[in-house]
């Protein structure tokens, strides 16, 4: 309804906002805080993103490569009484870590596994069997409340996100670690037990699932954590899939996101090319970083010699943008061999 999606802490400044990550077994706990959080959620997704499924809803309670984060307002955690506004929402999924023989064997059939967009497209696309074995996360979704969008809230949760897997989200305390592991013991003894007093109460009459009752759990973990407080894996790279207009192009070019893939066709929904772009994460990949240049490069020679073919139908101040992109990139190469040159 209206009345949930309005904001009741205003619109404070994107710079003074914070990502959290949703702890999704409270998320869908059946709790009735948890409940009204999930509502609000959701309904940010509906009103701000153009499609919609119920399958969106499962893919977020269970899929195990899924995580989401919100940005909230600075006063979050000091509103204990009400849940805090959701000025953001961003879903992930983690990609990557393909043997490269299992890459060389599909391409060689010319197939590729379902999932894992990012990586068998890249590989697919350059001929590189090396790409697949890099780990990464793809940003599915991005939705901004309505209210508030265009103000640099979207830019915000994604260069919060940039941080946190790079490495540059520290604990001052040190203890999250520590404490994350003795809260896992209980939780999982409490689950256990409800579990046997639920099939306990029905004799013996139903069992497995047609037995259970769901039940708000007694003992959860915490709904929204500090990015912090939250371990990160260790990734390569940040990147995105999506159909390209003029203004997503530039919203993900403000994150510092580098255009690698553009479909020749278009797709048949939306009439868009799909774009992918992808920024690397120096700080924690243990790789070299000089791949994503290397392959703009190439990106920059496939797509203007297609300007007059497949991309003809682009509109000039995209396809000027595209050429802006990548001579971004090419500039910044140039710079890094003079430096590794005098050095």
């Amino acid at each position: 309804s209206s009345a949930s999606m309005k904001l009741s802490g205003g619109a404070p400044a994107p710079q003074e906002c914070e990502l959290y990550h949703i702890d999704r077994d409270a998320l869908f706990s059946y709790h009735k805080l948890s409940e009204a959080f999930l509502q609000k959620l959701m309904g940010l997704y509906t009103s701000a993103h153009y499609k919609n499924t119920p399958n969106d809803l499962q893919m977020l309670s269970d899929a195990p490569a899924h995580a989401v984060f919100v940005l909230l307002s600075p006063s979050a955690e000091e509103d204990a009484d009400s849940l805090p506004d959701i000025l953001a929402v961003v879903q992930v999924a983690l990609e990557g870590k393909i043997s490269r023989k299992a890459v060389e064997a599909q391409l060689a059939r010319g197939q590729r596994s379902a999932g894992d967009l990012i990586p068998w497209t890249i590989s697919q696309q350059f001929g590189d069997s090396n790409f697949a074995q890099l780990s990464g996360a793809r940003v599915v979704r991005v939705a901004v409340h309505p209210s508030v969008q265009g103000m640099g809230y979207g830019s915000r949760a994604v260069e919060q996100l940039y941080r946190f897997y790079n490495g540059d989200m520290v604990s001052l305390s040190g203890e999250a670690d520590k404490g994350s592991d003795d809260d896992e013991k209980p939780e999982n003894e409490t689950s256990s037990s409800d579990e046997e007093k639920a099939m306990g109460e029905d004799n013996g009459s139903k069992k497995g699932i047609r037995g259970e009752k769901l039940n708000p759990r007694k003992e959860l973990p915490p709904l929204l954590l500090p990015l912090t407080e939250v371990k990160a894996p260790r990734l390569d790279w940040l990147g995105t899939s999506f159909g390209l207009t003029n203004e997503l192009h530039r919203f993900w070019r403000r994150t510092g996101m580098r255009t690698l893939y553009l479909r020749q066709t278009k797709n048949e929904l939306t009439g868009e090319h799909s774009s992918i772009m992808i920024r690397a994460l120096p700080k924690r990949t243990g790789f070299d970083d000089a791949w994503l240049p290397a392959f703009a490069v190439d990106s920059q020679r496939r797509i203007i010699a297609l300007l007059a073919g497949s991309f003809q139908h682009l509109s000039v101040r995209l396809a000027m943008s595209l050429l802006d992109d990548f001579d971004s990139i090419g500039k910044k190469s140039e710079s890094d061999d003079a430096n590794a040159a005098i050095e």
